[in-house]
C-alpha cells in the first residue's frame, strides 16, 4: 500500500527534487515508526507527526515566495488545499520535489507505528488516505492504484490471518478477491477521470489522436504520445503584417514522458508586458473558422481587442469561453529582432530562479544524454550557437514520422538512442532537453505554424498546422524561438492530409481555399522555422549554415550513426511489462486458488478414477475395483457409518453385483487366492455399476 503513494511522491522527487534525501526521510520515518511503535503509546506517537508536520510545513514554505505568508493565510491555505482535491496535479506545485520530501514522513511513520502495534487495520486506513489524497490531485493512474487497492486488501487480509493465529490455507480466498479485483480493473477506470486503459492489454502510448489535440487542447499537463494523426480542417485565419509562428502557450516543467506548466492562469487587465530586447509591433485579426478554445497570436502579444482573454502561464492567451465560427479577436505582438550577432554576444546572467526553473531535467535522466550533447556542440562557444548546433544536427539526423512507438519514460533518451524518426514533440522535447544539460534555460512552446498564405497578408491555418517548437532565453532579449522539426518532411504530411480533405471537399462543392504551391511551402515554412519573421530569415539562414559548418563538425554523422540503436528497422517486439507480469501473476493465482477451493479438481480426478482403471497385478487390481464400487455406493446412496466396515457396508447397500464383487473381494485379500479371471471378473462388474449409475 505504501509503495503506491511514494512512488507517486518519488516521481515528483525525481522530476524536480533531491531523490537521496527523500530516500532518508522516508527511511528515518519508517524506522522511527517501527521502533516507537514497540516502546511508547499513541500520545507520543501522535506529538511526533505533529512535529513532523510542522517541520515539512516549514521546509517547505522556506523554499517559497512569501511561503509562511501564505501558511499564515487561512484563505489561501484552503484554496491550495481545494486546488489539490479537485485536480490539481503535485507536479504542477512549485519545488514539486521539496513538497513531497516534506509530506512523505507523516503517513510513512504512521503506518509503520500501526505496524509495529499489529493494527493493521488502521496503517492500511492511512496508506488508504494518502493514497486517495493523490488521486483527487490527479497524479494516480490504473496500475499505481491498482497496486495501492491489491495493498490495501493483502494487508487487512493477511493481518487478519497472523492475528488470529489462521494457517496460510485461509489464505486462498485472499488471492481469490485480489484476482476478481484485478480482472475488474483491467477493463474499468479505478480513477474517476483518469485512464481507462486496460491494465493487461496493450499500451496506451498509441491511441489514436490528432497532433492538433495532443498539444494545443493540452491545457496545463502535455503528454507525449505515440503515433498520431493529423486534422486537416480549416481552424482560423489570420490577417497580419507579417507571417509568424502563432502561438498557444509554453511549458516548464520536464516529466520525461510529457510537460507542466507551473505557472498560474490570471485575468487579462488591458495590456502585457514586452519582451526587454528591441521589438517589432505586428497586429493581427484573427477570425476563427470553426469551433476552437485557444487565441493564437504571434509572439510576444501585448494587447487585445473584442475579447477579454485568460492569460496562461508564460503569457498564452485563451478565450473565456469557447470561440465559434465568425467570431474574431485582434492581438498586437511585440516580435523580437533576433540579430544572430546580437544574441552570440548576449549575456548570460540570468535572473535569480529563472535559471533553475528553465533548466529542470528529472534526476533520473540518463548521463548519456549530457555527454552526447557536449560531443555535439563541443566548438560551440555562446548559448546561441549551441542553440543553432543543436537545432542543425536534430534537423539532419533524425526524419520526420507521424507513425512512432512511445517510449515508456525519458522520451529524450530514447529519441536520441533508440529511434530514428518521430514529429515535432519529439524533436522540440529533445532539444529542449540537450539545452538544458548546457545550462541553457528553454523551454517547450506550442501552436500553430504559420499555415497556408492565400494572398499577401492572410493566412490560413489547418489542425494539421499544429506544431511544437522550442524557446530559448537571452538576457535582455528575452525568448527566442528555434525549430528542430525538419520543415520539409512536415510540410509533405501536411500537405498529404490537406490534399485528401480538398479533394472530398471539391467533390462536395466545397470553397475551402486550396494549398499553394508545394515548392513555396516548403521555402515558406524551412525560412519560418528559424526565424519567422520575413526581414531576417535571409540572415538568419546564412548565420545557420555557417553555425552548422563550424560547431556542429564536433560530431560527424558516421560518428552519430554509431551512438544510436538503429533498432527500428526490425519489426516491433512487444515484451510484457513489469505490470503485466505482476498482474498476470495474481490473476492466475487467483485462479488456482478459486479452483483448490471450489473441489473442481477433486471432482474432475475423482471423475477420471471412477471411469478408467488401469491394470497391473491381479490382487491390486481388485482392490481398485472395490474401492472404486465403495465410492460409488457412497455417492448413490448414504455414507457409511461409524463402525461400519467397508464389506459390511457393501452387503448392506448393494445390490446382487455388488456382494459378488465383496466376495471377490474377500477371497482375494484375506484368502490369498486372487487370479486373473478374477480380477478381470471384479473390473467388470464395476465398470458396469459405473455406467448405469446416474449419480457420479
Amino acid at each position: 500500500m505504501s509503495i503506491s503513494y511514494l512512488w507517486v511522491l518519488y516521481r515528483a522527487v525525481d522530476i524536480d527534487g533531491d531523490p537521496d534525501l527523500f530516500f532518508l526521510v522516508v527511511c528515518g520515518a519508517l524506522v522511527t515508526g517501527l521502533l516507537l511503535g514497540r516502546f511508547v503509546g499513541p500520545v507520543v506517537a501522535y506529538l511526533c507527526v505533529g512535529l513532523l508536520a510542522a517541520g515539512g510545513t516549514m521546509l517547505y514554505a522556506s523554499t517559497i515566495p512569501n511561503g509562511y505568508s501564505i501558511i499564515l493565510s487561512i484563505d489561501a491555505f484552503q484554496t491550495d488545499i481545494v486546488a489539490l482535491l479537485t485536480g490539481l496535479s503535485i507536479i504542477q506545485i512549485i519545488n514539486a520535489g521539496v513538497w513531497a520530501t516534506a509530506v512523505a514522513p507523516v503517513p510513512v511513520f504512521l503506518t509503520a507505528y500501526f505496524t509495529a502495534r499489529h493494527r493493521y487495520g488502521q496503517a492500511t486506513f492511512v496508506g488508504c488516505l494518502a493514497l486517495g489524497f493523490l488521486i483527487l490531485t490527479g497524479d494516480v493512474n490504473t496500475t499505481i492504484g491498482l497496486i495501492g487497492v491489491l495493498g490495501a486488501t493483502a494487508a487487512v487480509g493477511f493481518g487478519d490471518l497472523a492475528r488470529h493465529n489462521t494457517d496460510l490455507s485461509g489464505a486462498s480466498a485472499l488471492l481469490v478477491v485480489l484476482a476478481v479485483i484485478v480482472v475488474l480493473t483491467s477493463s474499468l477506470s479505478l480513477v474517476p477521470g483518469g485512464e481507462s486503459t486496460p491494465i493487461l492489454g496493450g499500451s496506451d502510448g498509441d491511441r489514436a489522436q490528432t497532433v492538433e489535440g495532443s498539444l494545443t487542447r493540452a491545457d496545463s499537463q502535455l503528454s507525449i504520445q505515440g503515433s498520431i494523426s493529423l486534422d486537416p480542417e480549416v481552424r482560423f485565419s489570420i490577417e497580419s503584417d507579417r507571417e509568424a509562428y502563432w502561438r498557444v502557450g509554453a511549458y516548464d516543467r520536464y516529466t520525461g514522458t510529457g510537460w507542466v506548466r507551473t505557472a498560474d492562469d490570471r485575468s487579462y487587465n488591458g495590456s502585457l508586458s514586452k519582451p526587454p530586447g528591441t521589438t517589432d509591433t505586428v497586429r493581427q485579426r484573427v477570425r476563427a473558422e470553426s469551433s476552437i478554445s485557444t487565441m493564437p497570436a504571434a509572439w510576444k502579444p501585448i494587447s487585445v481587442e473584442n475579447r477579454s482573454p485568460r492569460v496562461t502561464g508564460f503569457d498564452g492567451l485563451q478565450p473565456s469561453e469557447q470561440l465559434d465560427a465568425g467570431d474574431s479577436y485582434t492581438v498586437t505582438s511585440a516580435v523580437l529582432r533576433t540579430e544572430p550577432a546580437v544574441l552570440r554576444n548576449a549575456s548570460t546572467g540570468y535572473p535569480d530562479g529563472l535559471r533553475q526553473r528553465y533548466t529542470q531535467l528529472p534526476d533520473s535522466t540518463p548521463d548519456r544524454v549530457d555527454a552526447y550533447t557536449d560531443r555535439v556542440t563541443a566548438n560551440a562557444d555562446n548559448s546561441y550557437d549551441t542553440a543553432r548546433v543543436i537545432e542543425r544536427h536534430l534537423q539532419k539526423n533524425w526524419n520526420y514520422s507521424l507513425d512512432v512507438q512511445r517510449p515508456d519514460k525519458h522520451v529524450a533518451n530514447n529519441f536520441l538512442f533508440e529511434m530514428e524518426r518521430g514529429y515535432c514533440t519529439y524533436f522540440a522535447t529533445t532539444m529542449v532537453t540537450m539545452l538544458r544539460t548546457q545550462g541553457i534555460p528553454t523551454r517547450l512552446a506550442v501552436g500553430y505554424a504559420p499555415g497556408e498564405s492565400v494572398d499577401g497578408n492572410r493566412w490560413v491555418v489547418r489542425g494539421l498546422d499544429s506544431h511544437a517548437w522550442v524557446e530559448v532565453y537571452f538576457p535582455d532579449h528575452g525568448w527566442v524561438q528555434f525549430d528542430p522539426t525538419p520543415a520539409t518532411p512536415r510540410e509533405q504530411a501536411e500537405q498529404t492530409a490537406a490534399n485528401t480533405t480538398d479533394s472530398e471537399n471539391d467533390n462536395a462543392g466545397s470553397t475551402t481555399p486550396s494549398p499553394t504551391d508545394q515548392t513555396d511551402r516548403n521555402e515558406t515554412s524551412s525560412n519560418a522555422s528559424h526565424t519567422p519573421t520575413p526581414e531576417n530569415q535571409s540572415q538568419s539562414n546564412t548565420d545557420g549554415a555557417n553555425a552548422t559548418n563550424s560547431p556542429n563538425q564536433a560530431l560527424p554523422p558516421d560518428q552519430d550513426s554509431t551512438e544510436r540503436d538503429n533498432s527500428e528497422d526490425d519489426p516491433w517486439i512487444v515484451l510484457p511489462t513489469w505490470e503485466q507480469i505482476l498482474f498476470g501473476m495474481i490473476v492466475v493465482l487467483g485462479v488456482v486458488a478459486a479452483i483448490r477451493r471450489s473441489g473442481v479438481t477433486t471432482r474432475a480426478y475423482r471423475a477420471v478414477w471412477l471411469r478408467r482403471q488401469p491394470r497391473s497385478d491381479p490382487e491390486r487390481d481388485i482392490e481398485r475395483a472395490f474401492d472404486r464400487l465403495v465410492y460409488l455406493l457412497e455417492r448413490e446412496h448414504r455414507p457409511r457409518q461409524p463402525g461400519e466396515t467397508r464389506l459390511q457396508y457393501v452387503h448392506e447397500v448393494g445390490e446382487q453385483a455388488d456382494r459378488r464383487m465383496a466376495e471377490i473381494y474377500e477371497r482375494a485379500v484375506y484368502a490369498g487366492d486372487p487370479s486373473q479371471a478374477l480380477a478381470d471378473e471384479a473390473v467388470e462388474i464395476v465398470n458396469r455399476q459405473v455406467k448405469r449409475c446416474s449419480v457420479i
